[in-house]
């Protein structure tokens, strides 16, 4: 892509970071993965990060290896939610839409708390079909302004439209937020969560850079999507989801809603950053060079002498790393996840076995890199007694270090 995803002016690159393999591609055996290019850029004009290189989506979606109820962090945060949106008027009565709703657990929650209408949408066949086991009722499509239609006729409009960690995802965020004003009710409510640029650029987590992520926002890029689409961010809030988030309350532009006084310090915070600055930009390249090198060095020192290193985490990010970093099957044993579904596999690109974590205990391994750094709490307590028996976990960002 040569244009900007929101504005469609011209793009200029901050890095190619050559060529990778899909980090959900995971294999049964050791293959020879494919692999494509990839590089970030950012718009000349409104500024909004973004890769430049578009994969067709059934590539990366329709059989999708992350599961929303793995996490305990993740159910956590949602439950945390749906307590804050009473004071919105959520209840029976409410109709509810999630916009990639992944295994359900969202609204399975959601329906199990309000007894109310959900319906969730995903591309993946895989969760969607999990989700129906659930009962959930799951469209098994990509959200965009056209489906918003045929939605609209069969179930009319919607007080709550919920899109948590999906708008990186897509080629074209304007039409996902054409179809949630189609399908908004005159006072909805539109709730977006996205990993949020300024703690990308101040943790230099340039792990969260592969083909599944399009785009990397801010409030201001969510606001100039509002702009363009008759609709308005209301409120805004920090959370601890993906390595730092901001979650956006989003109305019809003319809802009677009151607009919060926290967007201003949002939006203050971004720009005394200087997070749209062009020189500050262009210097992303230099400190993700430097942190390849930096945790490659740290984990090729500690294999020289004899050290075992093992890696949590087959997430995306995870896999995006290691290849970036040439974190492969020559200094790493084994990948540790709870995924049943990347249990068994080999990591696409380094060839590395993923394992279950109750293996943990019986590898004698020294050192575990927790590549699902943004939950790393959770991993530490549950791996407590890797700790106790002597082992050590590296965190990657912000600067690799090793904690006892």
């Amino acid at each position: 892509m040569k244009n900007c995803r929101i504005c469609k002016s011209k793009l200029k690159k901050i890095i190619n970071l050559g060529k990778i393999a899909l980090v959900g591609n995971f294999s049964k055996s050791k293959i020879k993965h494919k692999k494509y290019s990839i590089s970030l850029n950012y718009c000349l004009k409104c500024k909004h990060v973004q890769i430049s290189e578009y994969l067709h989506p059934n590539l990366l979606f329709k059989n999708y290896l992350w599961e929303t109820g793995i996490s305990k962090s993740n159910i956590f945060l949602i439950k945390k939610l749906l307590i804050s949106l009473k004071k919105y008027g959520i209840g029976k009565k409410s109709k509810i839409l999630e916009i990639a709703s992944n295994d359900g657990s969202f609204i399975q929650i959601l329906k199990k708390k309000f007894k109310c209408f959900a319906i969730g949408i995903d591309p993946a066949q895989n969760l969607a079909k999990k989700a129906r086991s659930k009962k959930i009722s799951t469209i098994n499509d990509y959200f965009s302004y056209e489906l918003s239609k045929k939605i609209k006729k069969k179930f009319d409009k919607f007080e709550f439209i919920f899109a948590r960690n999906v708008i990186a995802h897509v080629k074209s965020p304007n039409s996902i937020f054409r179809g949630v004003k189609n399908l908004l009710s005159n006072d909805g409510i539109f709730i977006l969560e996205v990993p949020h640029l300024l703690n990308i650029f101040k943790e230099n987590q340039y792990d969260n850079i592969f083909h599944e992520h399009i785009g990397f926002h801010s409030l201001k890029s969510i606001r100039d999507l509002c702009g363009f689409n008759g609709l308005k961010i209301f409120n805004v809030e920090l959370i601890d989801s993906q390595g730092g988030s901001i979650r956006c309350y989003i109305k019809n532009k003319y809802s009677s809603l009151k607009i919060s006084k926290k967007i201003k310090i949002i939006d203050n915070l971004e720009k005394k950053s200087k997070l749209f600055s062009s020189k500050n930009l262009d210097k992303f390249e230099k400190r993700i060079v430097q942190h390849k090198k930096n945790i490659n060095k740290l984990i090729t020192r500690l294999k020289k002498n004899n050290f075992r290193i093992s890696v949590y985490g087959a997430s995306g990010k995870g896999q995006a790393l290691m290849q970036y970093a040439k974190i492969n099957n020559k200094l790493i044993d084994n990948v540790f996840d709870k995924s049943r579904l990347k249990c068994g596999k080999y990591t696409p690109g380094t060839n590395i076995k993923v394992l279950e974590p109750k293996y943990i205990s019986r590898k004698n391994i020294d050192y575990l890199v927790i590549l699902s750094w943004n939950i790393k709490s959770e991993i530490i307590k549950q791996e407590k007694k890797f700790l106790k028996d002597g082992g050590k976990f590296i965190i990657p960002f912000p600067k690799p270090r090793i904690l006892n």
